[in-house]
């Protein structure tokens, strides 16, 4: 998390969970035949960075709905309709309403898209995430490009994060044959130790995505259900914290008869995202590797003509 994290967290009353925070000072990368860098602080984020455990955030959290005295159900939602300005849900635990919704369903937008907002997508992108390893001496992410992908390190404590953002092929093909991969890779790694993690890694699917609508009758989204953000930009999690924020005083302020607001919530965060979306661009574009992998994520985020279908099924919430 950036240094500005804090505001935020302190607003919603988590500030508490930056105190077993580890402060990360600056970035050291090597991009491609670029020298190392060492940059004072996160650029464009602050003075210093966060590194914390998202485990104890959401525990943090559930705890702060149990402190306000609101429920927290864990369910599937089944069936979403709105009906003279009332939402009825079908989940797996029975049924509820709600004068209004906000989707916060992270990357599949279950809520916007069952209403037949597009989604536009990037290019496949996944991420392998391993906890664990050997952790360098010094308070600082390192990042490092690969021709088939990059890597990243952030510390926590004794131990880090590491992870590897590559295609979804190549993907599965690391899966197959994941100590291969690492004993190979390390040959080539100028930063980063990959000694000590263990076999099997969490994938995450880390596509850029927005919807194209970020609101509508009686609904907004926030957080990746709204926009997705390439783990290059360093975004997602601050993104989702204060989008979050917003969101919900847009949500109350049309319970209370603003129109207005969900309607300058989504344009400000679909200003966010396309800026955001560019600035990945560009980054990828520096092609520390002249590979398929950097060329094509370098192109502009794919805009389908046809609206993706309503999900069907269960969706979690």
């Amino acid at each position: 998390l950036p240094h500005g994290a804090y505001d935020i967290l302190m607003r919603l009353g988590l500030s508490a969970v930056l105190d077993q925070a580890f402060q990360v000072d600056d970035v050291v990368s090597h991009w491609g035949g670029a020298q190392m860098q060492s940059h004072a602080g996160v650029p464009g984020l602050g003075f210093h960075g966060w590194g914390i455990d998202r485990r104890a955030l959401s525990l943090a959290m559930r705890a702060r709905i149990k402190q306000l005295g609101l429920p927290l159900q864990q369910s599937r939602v089944t069936q979403c309709e709105r009906s003279t300005g009332v939402w009825t849900l079908k989940t797996t635990n029975g049924s509820c309403q709600a004068r209004y919704l906000i989707d916060a369903t992270g990357r599949p937008g279950a809520i916007a898209r069952r209403q037949g907002v597009k989604l536009w997508q990037g290019s496949d992108l996944v991420a392998l995430i391993w906890q664990g390893g050997r952790r360098s001496g010094r308070a600082h992410m390192q990042a490092e490009a690969a021709p088939d992908g990059w890597w990243y390190a952030v510390p926590y404590g004794a131990v880090q994060t590491l992870g590897f953002v590559t295609s979804a092929t190549q993907a599965k093909t690391i899966t197959s044959a994941t100590p291969e991969f690492l004993h190979s890779a390390q040959r080539t790694l100028r930063l980063i130790d990959l000694g000590g993690l263990e076999p099997s890694p969490r994938l995450m699917d880390s596509r850029s995505a927005v919807l194209g609508e970020l609101s509508g009758p009686g609904w907004l989204a926030t957080g990746d259900a709204a926009a997705a953000f390439d783990p290059i930009t360093s975004q997602g999690l601050f993104n989702a914290l204060s989008g979050g924020f917003f969101a919900a005083h847009a949500a109350a302020d049309a319970l209370t008869g603003d129109t207005d607001a969900p309607l300058v919530y989504a344009a400000l965060a679909a200003r966010t995202a396309e800026r955001t979306h560019s600035m990945t661009r560009l980054q990828y574009a520096a092609l520390p590797f002249d590979t398929a992998f950097w060329r094509h994520r370098a192109a502009p985020l794919t805009r389908p003509e046809k609206t993706v279908p309503k999900q069907t099924g269960h969706t979690r919430f």
